[in-house]
């Protein structure tokens, strides 16, 4: 399923920039609840199957997500402060690029506040929070909202890697992720249900804007489980003779209804796309799960998620040429990106990952 992750995370590049020739893809929101749902698929099939016997290990399990996650993030996380730090520089201190909402803010906010903004930006963890807070700036405390947009400043601007506050979810899953996905279906039916009916109650509260749409991990966490019961589904399948034929059709239908999805129009199109991917999640994974090829374009997902604002912020501070508009030039230029930080960073990362589960094995 690497093509689908890759065109995933295209689909939110083009959601931060622009069309290609009037193609958006399924757009920031379905692409995000889409990777939660294979986020859920994949913690399922390695617990289940690969965290097992001697692996059994939660601190394992646990260490190698991050290593999977904090190496990309914190050289993007470096390199962004780094280009901060030299616009800062070169504008004699006219223009403080990242750091320009610490520097007019920093006397109106408290030390706990301040420290609570560098500690997410540092670690990832609570980052989807800040789309519930605002800095209240006569005390410099943060306080509890249900619009974030309204205040002023917006925190979520603080952030040097501001779409990162997604991994702060995906983090969340996996804290609690091993005693979840083991446990029988009935009782991650009963948490989904949950999880549904919960955020049914907050839309008829009023609370169905942005962040309450898809940023609040209780409710968000109905499209984790649902990956969960898609790998259920897998088990069903992954030993039936299945025809070729039939596995490539349902990928070349997925695939798509993933490129074609903004020429769309239908009620609930979202969760239409969802609920079609979540049923043939299992089938794309056995077409799909020896293909070299794949997989490497699958690996590109998470840096060009992580990256895409860091180019685009360059690509308007160099002023580059932009060829058929902003989304296909910042595309180009974060595939590229991204393949470098594959190389020099996520295969090095990643042989150091399955050797400490070899060695445990």
């Amino acid at each position: 399923m690497g093509l689908l992750r890759f065109i995933l995370a295209l689909s939110v590049v083009l959601y931060h920039s622009s069309s290609i020739f009037g193609f958006t893809l399924v757009g920031g929101q379905t692409a995000v609840q889409a990777f939660y749902i294979i986020s859920g698929f994949y913690m399922a099939l390695i617990l289940n199957e690969k965290y097992i016997g001697i692996n059994n290990s939660y601190k394992l399990f646990i260490t190698n997500r991050l290593l999977r996650l904090y190496p990309v993030y914190w050289v993007v996380l470096l390199l962004t402060i780094l280009y901060s730090i030299s616009v800062s520089i070169y504008s004699k201190g006219n223009d403080f690029a990242g750091f320009s909402l610490y520097v007019t803010y920093f006397d109106k906010m408290s030390l706990s506040s301040f420290l609570f903004l560098i500690f997410t930006n540092l670690s990832l963890f609570l980052q989807d929070t800040v789309m519930f807070l605002g800095l209240d700036v006569t005390k410099g405390n943060l306080f509890f909202t249900s619009n974030y947009k309204v205040t002023t400043p917006l925190l979520y601007q603080f952030l040097f890697i501001p779409q990162a506050w997604t991994i702060g979810i995906e983090l969340t899953f996996y804290l609690i992720a091993p005693f979840v996905v083991k446990k029988k279906l009935n009782f991650i039916l009963l948490l989904f249900v949950l999880s549904v009916i919960l955020r049914f109650v907050l839309y008829q509260c009023g609370l169905k804007n942005d962040p309450w749409s898809y940023r609040f991990f209780p409710t968000e966490l109905a499209f984790f489980l649902l990956g969960v019961l898609s790998y259920h589904l897998y088990k069903k399948f992954y030993k039936v003779k299945i025809k070729v034929l039939y596995l490539k059709t349902i990928w070349g239908g997925v695939l798509g209804f993933t490129i074609f999805y903004g020429f769309l129009a239908f009620p609930r199109i979202n969760y239409v796309f969802l609920s079609v991917f979540f049923i043939c999640l299992p089938f794309i994974f056995i077409l799909t799960k020896k293909w070299k090829n794949d997989r490497y374009l699958g690996e590109l997902s998470y840096p060009i998620y992580i990256s895409h604002t860091f180019v685009l912020i360059c690509l308007n501070e160099l002023k580059m040429p932009v060829i058929g508009g902003l989304g296909l030039t910042l595309t180009l230029m974060t595939v590229l990106f991204s393949l470098l930080l594959n190389e020099l960073v996520i295969k090095k990362i990643e042989s150091i990952r399955q050797k400490r589960v070899r060695l445990n094995s």
